[in-house]
């Protein structure tokens, strides 16, 4: 099971009152979650959970809209040890709510997507989801209590805005896969500096540079029109050269990446718009793969659509907690390195071998002594 994620009032108490859920409801009755008043959850069991199949039972429906099986699930989650009531681990006081794919659900774990969508539950809701342990997989029994914090759209939502024509035309509509009308080509000049205008305005919070964001996309060439990346199934299709069914209106999984931790042309087009936003997208060479050396793109003028799903502000993690103080901002790929940097870090590397090996020597003596 995953882990997934809310907060909530000082000591609120929560008891399953129905047998809404799957499996053998009746081993997660009687399930009790408090909530402290600093919003970490506190489960109390009458016995310990029991069953041989997976299982799950709602405790509270909510009294938000029901649960969209298209939708992103925001949401708080606790382990808890099935014999105890013990919370392992729990994200309700993280202070932002995970997000949860429920099309890319639907294909990983049938149980729990079915446990989120085949029942009562709703925004606001609480459901126990049991799993037994599974000694082929090797996987040891779970219990997970989730609250569903809110759902959104896996797409830009909002109103559509009439595009100024200084930009190559898309043809947009919400919820579904765009499409670039006609490639500019090698002939058309094409900007310096990149260029944004938001084709759909969504309401959303504004999109700050040290956000995460969850996004869908397409990206194409100005000089040929050839789809060579996308979050969306047909776009996919297209990159890798496949046919498919050009009916199909699927929404992707929505990618999550650092807005300051791509390129450029990303960073500037995309701060300052709203989560919502449809965001189309014209970056130079210079802002792109320009300084990538044999990158596929390095000489390319690209065209993104962007859809802003999501903007997470992430807070800073303190100095030496899970990083380093100084470092780059990513490691280089070794395609952009040349052959006398590569011959360096073929040497540093077999250094570094060396030593390792020597130590692990030295300490298998002093274990022999």
């Amino acid at each position: 099971m995953k882990h997934l994620a809310l907060s909530a009032p000082a000591l609120l108490v929560l008891t399953g009152c129905g047998a809404d859920g799957l499996g053998d409801t009746d081993a997660l009755e009687g399930m009790e979650v408090h909530y402290t008043e600093e919003g970490a959850p506190e489960v109390l069991l009458n016995s310990p959970v029991e069953a041989e199949e997976e299982s799950s039972r709602v405790i509270s429906d909510g009294d938000g809209d029901d649960v969209d099986p298209d939708q992103i699930l925001e949401v708080s989650s606790a382990m808890v040890d099935p014999e105890s009531g013990e919370v392992q681990d729990e994200t309700f006081t993280a202070g932002q709510p995970s997000l949860l794919h429920l099309p890319t659900i639907r294909e990983q774990n049938e149980f729990i997507f079915d446990a989120l969508t085949e029942s009562d539950l709703g925004v606001g809701g609480e459901v126990a989801l049991y799993e037994p342990a599974d000694e082929e997989a090797m996987s040891p029994e779970s219990l997970i209590v989730l609250r569903i914090d809110g759902q959104i759209p896996a797409y830009a939502q909002g109103e559509e805005v009439e595009q100024s024509g200084d930009l190559p035309a898309i043809d947009s509509v919400e919820g579904e896969a765009p499409d670039l009308e006609e490639a500019p080509g090698e002939d058309e000049d094409a900007p310096e500096d990149t260029v944004s205008e938001v084709i759909i305005e969504g309401e959303g919070d504004e999109v700050q540079t040290d956000d995460q964001l969850a996004v869908q996309y397409t990206g194409w060439r100005w000089s040929d029109g050839e789809v060579f990346d996308s979050s969306w199934p047909i776009g996919q299709q297209e990159a890798q050269g496949e046919e498919g069914d050009a009916e199909r209106d699927d929404v992707g999984q929505p990618t999550p990446f650092m807005l300051d931790q791509v390129i450029d042309g990303w960073t500037s087009g995309l701060e300052g718009k709203s989560v919502g936003d449809r965001v189309v997208l014209v970056i130079p060479p210079e802002e792109a793969y320009g300084d990538s050396e044999g990158n596929e793109l390095q000489d390319e003028t690209l065209i993104f659509v962007v859809d802003i799903v999501a903007a997470v502000d992430v807070p800073e993690q303190p100095e030496g907690e899970g990083q380093p103080e100084e470092g780059p901002e990513q490691a280089p790929d070794e395609s952009d390195l040349s052959e006398e940097e590569l011959e360096q870090l073929e040497e540093l590397q077999e250094q570094l071998e060396e030593e390792q090996g020597g130590g692990d020597s030295a300490d298998a003596d002093e274990n022999d002594e």
